[in-house]
């Protein structure tokens, strides 16, 4: 059985090779949408801190990290990175 950090691991990975933070499409200070791999389905993720994220698709409903809240915490952590410190 996987160790909670390879299950984080793959569920970044999966969000990399979905798109990565470019996957997420912010809707307000800590909410994002992303569309499923199936191009049909969006989910939204709320983020509640740098590391912690919940979704409204399957896994999520569940307690679960996905790769959906993966994409969210990157594009977060991409668009914190592009604000210039004076």
């Amino acid at each position: 059985m996987a160790t909670v950090r390879e299950q984080v691991e793959g569920r970044i990975r999966a969000a990399w090779v979905n798109g990565g933070p470019s996957a997420a499409i912010p809707r307000g200070s800590s909410r994002y949408v992303v569309t499923g791999r199936d191009g049909h389905a969006r989910y939204t993720v709320h983020v509640l801190s740098i590391e912690r994220a919940t979704c409204d698709c399957p896994a999520g409903l569940h307690d679960r990290f996905c790769w959906h809240a993966a994409s969210a915490l990157l594009r977060r952590a991409a668009d914190a990175a592009m604000v210039t410190v004076r």
